[in-house]
């Protein structure tokens, strides 16, 4: 019996058009990769404990064979959480951003950091609430405080 060898699978134009769609993915992905290898073997454990995901899901935002995205909720907290340098950080965002151009908005906006503090429970729910509300308004006085000085500051530089 005499059998025929398989053909060779052809390249469809398709083929290529995925190929070509996911190149400025795995690009970010094999900077942040690189970036990564540098702090050692636990950079993916801490980064998901961190973000609060499994280091499952870190290896699939970071290596080039998943195509999944990193969500751009979370590029500053790993760019953060990577130690990346100034440079560093800006050719992984300029990447990042290539591959998701409809994500710039979100990567590029003001960052934010929170901040949560343990309050004792009075077993007094009045006194528990003057006691947050007296917290919230300190701390909201005390952040305007620093902003203000901070565009006060960044005017100076510029004039």
């Amino acid at each position: 019996m005499m059998t025929r060898p398989k053909k060779a699978a052809a390249s469809t134009a398709r083929d290529f058009e995925l190929f070509d769609e996911l190149m400025p993915v795995r690009r970010y992905k094999l900077l942040l990769q690189a970036f990564l290898k540098r702090r050692g073997p636990g950079a993916r454990q801490t980064i998901a404990e961190a973000l609060g995901h499994t280091r499952s899901f870190v290896t699939q935002i970071t290596s080039p064979a998943y195509d999944l995205a990193i969500p751009s909720g979370q590029v500053r907290a790993i760019v953060k959480l990577a130690e990346l340098t100034a440079e560093e950080e800006r050719i992984f965002l300029e990447a990042y951003v290539e591959a998701h151009p409809e994500r710039a908005a979100e990567v590029y906006a003001p960052t934010h950091r929170s901040l949560s503090i343990a309050l004792p429970d009075l077993g007094d729910p009045a006194a528990q609430a003057r006691l947050e509300t007296l917290i919230r308004r300190l701390a909201e006085s005390a952040i305007e405080s620093f902003v203000d000085e901070a565009r006060f500051q960044q005017a100076g530089r510029a004039a």
